[in-house]
């Protein structure tokens, strides 16, 4: 049975709830009709709540797909640059077929593969141990990320760079990305985290309040349009904390 996702389904129905209490008080202050001003703000909220629905459904779904993808990545990439030389010749001797052991690097019929696992973008040097390896084969360097410096270097001697989204792609394609990782998963807030948490969630509520209090009290006072104005825009950078926050479910 498929999980209901409460957490979409409410923060679909809060943006509708916004658009209805937005549209009704526009609506009234220009038509002066509570009843047309009803129907249309019930329209107005129906077709928001389909939207939100929609855009947070696969903004989220993508996200998730996304960010497990990037962050498993570099756990990977963690995890060869601290394994042993013999794993990891193992490990692509079976993810590349045919190959072989041949001195610092593994062959097949018609490729050279360099295992370069590090901590730090490849450099010119490390592309230069390729360099001086004595093949007509094909030379592939594989690695877990590579400078400016050293991928143009490599690009000179017509030496091919993988990344480690190629290799993630290739291990998990092959059914080989390890159990377990070394250093386990790694956990690292991204700059746009940090403006979530200054702007998030959190601040749905007294966002909604404030803006549902002008428009209130836009019924009482002669500025109406102004107070429409602000509780409007309070309402709508409320909804925009929900597209931006992080949710669960």
């Amino acid at each position: 049975m498929r999980k209901i996702n409460f957490a979409l389904i409410s923060d679909s129905i809060f943006t509708a709830l916004c658009a209805f209490l937005l549209s009704f008080t526009l609506i009234r202050f220009y038509l002066k009709s509570a009843a047309a001003a009803l129907a249309v703000a019930i329209m107005c909220a129906v077709a928001a709540f389909i939207f939100a629905f929609i855009a947070l459904y696969f903004k989220r779904a993508k996200t998730l797909s996304l960010s497990n993808d990037a962050r498993e990545q570099k756990t990977l990439a963690l995890h060869l640059s601290v394994s042993g030389e013999k794993y990891i010749e193992n490990l692509f001797m079976q993810a590349f077929d045919g190959t072989y052991p041949e001195g610092n690097r593994l062959e097949d019929g018609e490729n050279a593969y360099f295992l370069f696992f590090t901590l730090s973008p490849l450099s010119p040097d490390d592309v230069a141990r390729a360099i001086k390896c004595k093949t007509d084969k094909k030379k592939i360097i594989l690695c877990c990320s590579a400078g400016e410096s050293g991928a143009q270097f490599a690009r000179d001697f017509d030496i091919e760079i993988r990344q480690i989204g190629y290799i993630y792609d290739l291990l998990k394609s092959r059914k080989l990305l390890p159990e377990k990782y070394a250093c386990g998963e790694i956990k690292k807030v991204s700059f746009f985290k940090k403006i979530k948490r200054r702007f998030n969630r959190r601040l749905c509520p007294s966002l909604f309040f404030c803006g549902l209090s002008l428009l209130f009290f836009s019924f009482f006072t002669y500025f109406r349009f102004y107070y429409i104005a602000c509780g409007g825009l309070l309402l709508l950078l409320s909804v925009v904390c929900l597209f931006i926050g992080e949710a669960k479910g």
